[in-house]
């Protein structure tokens, strides 16, 4: 399966997790929103060396934004320029 095939495969996967939970109504569609985000969270912190977490983090955002895009024009017809940035990024170990 080559990068695009494994990114609509993906993609299909959410859609249909996006689909049920919208059918549960408001506040699990909320849930899932957040359960993915944790899970990509983890999943970035798992495979990045913490020293790169700041452009791991960075990367997921600007890819975050791109789906907007993306979907926004998709809907709407119009291209527009829609960018996403983390400004800070901090971490402290107890």
């Amino acid at each position: 399966m080559n990068t695009k095939q494994n990114r609509k495969a993906v993609f299909n996967q959410l859609q249909q997790m996006f689909e049920d939970a919208a059918m549960e109504g408001p506040e699990v569609l909320q849930s899932h929103l957040r359960d993915v985000a944790f899970s990509l969270g983890a999943q970035a912190a798992a495979s990045s060396d913490p020293a790169h977490m700041p452009q791991a983090i960075n990367d997921l955002i600007s890819q975050f934004g791109r789906g907007i895009q993306t979907i926004t024009r998709e809907i709407t017809g119009n291209e527009s320029k829609f960018d996403v940035a983390v400004y800070a990024v901090s971490s402290s170990q107890h």
